[in-house]
């Protein structure tokens, strides 16, 4: 994938050759719904950021493809190329699919939608140049999402990276059952702690293992056993998702994150993934930038690579 440019300021190019040599760590901000594009991106630069997560489409803005009157509606279907240069938009701008969208329905009319949808939001994308477009994956039916993509990548002439978002446990397997001090279920922690990773080699078998396809790993608040973090770890993950509900806080009033959650997160500086930060900050007293500088202290603070991991590193 093209690596995400920083932004360009004087400070900010001395960064971007300390990044290239792998000394600091490259973070997005992920916001749901972005009202003005320049303003949002200059805001996200101003707190550190080096890139900016945003859908291309107003994530409530439904597209009729199938029923009339609104299949025949007119207007723009968003927002202009022109509010920024090309430049920005094919270094500064990961693309987000709208959450509506879902091409593996059961009902025919919400599917056929979808998937004229997904294929308009994929040719613009391509029309803007972006460096990556992100696209969840939501459970173990993705059979026509992987038809849709793999034949958008097949026929086009662009060279667009796709993260697909997948998190470490499905939502229904999260413990919130000891919050409640209900009895734990009997499940079987083997199968479900690997559950996501199924959807995740499904997809990707389905789209034949192409290279322009790789995982951006949503990491949550309940983390699954070492031995299947160590079988996420093996896939080609390009990006980590952090949302701020995970951070704790410490004596001084600044986010934190667990023992566990920082075992992880120093095992992805070693691969190089980006950080991408989603969510509203949950420690109002303190400027979201401490997020980021936490991220930064862990990153000067990792343990030193062995002389295995110097050995193997770039292969």
């Amino acid at each position: 994938m093209p690596t995400l440019f920083h932004f360009p300021s004087s400070s900010r190019l001395q960064t971007m050759a300390s990044a290239s040599t792998g000394s600091r760590v490259s973070c997005g901000r992920d916001i749901s719904c972005v009202p003005e594009v320049a303003d949002t991106l200059a805001a996200v630069a101003k707190l550190g950021f080096d890139f900016l997560c945003m859908p291309l489409f107003h994530p409530r803005f439904r597209r009729e493809y199938e029923l009339d009157p609104a299949k025949a509606r007119p207007g723009a279907q968003t927002r202009s190329d022109l509010l920024l240069c090309g430049r920005d938009w094919n270094t500064l701008i990961v693309g987000k699919l709208s959450p509506w969208i879902e091409t593996d329905s059961e009902l025919t009319t919400e599917r056929r939608n979808s998937e004229a949808a997904l294929v308009q939001e994929l040719n613009f994308c391509a029309y803007l140049g972006l460096p990556a477009f992100m696209i969840p994956l939501r459970g173990p039916q993705c059979a026509n999402l992987a038809r849709v993509l793999l034949n958008h990548i097949h026929t086009g002439h662009h060279s667009s990276m796709f993260w697909i978002r997948v998190p470490l446990l499905a939502p229904e397997d999260t413990r919130e059952d000891l919050v409640e001090n209900e009895p734990c279920k009997q499940i079987d922690d083997s199968n479900s702690e690997e559950k996501t990773w199924g959807w995740w080699h499904s997809f990707r078998t389905l789209c034949d293992y192409n290279k322009r396809i790789c995982l951006a790993i949503e990491i949550g608040a309940d983390m699954p056993s070492d031995t299947v973090i160590d079988k996420w770890l093996g896939e080609p993950i390009k990006a980590a998702i952090l949302p701020t509900n995970i951070f704790l806080t410490n004596k001084k009033g600044f986010p934190v994150l667990s023992k566990a959650h920082q075992r992880i997160i120093f095992r992805l500086f070693k691969l190089e993934a980006q950080f991408i930060f989603t969510g509203a900050s949950r420690h109002s007293e303190k400027d979201f930038r401490t997020y980021l500088q936490y991220l930064e202290y862990l990153n000067q603070n990792r343990p030193a690579p062995n002389a295995y991991e110097l050995f193997a590193k770039g292969y």
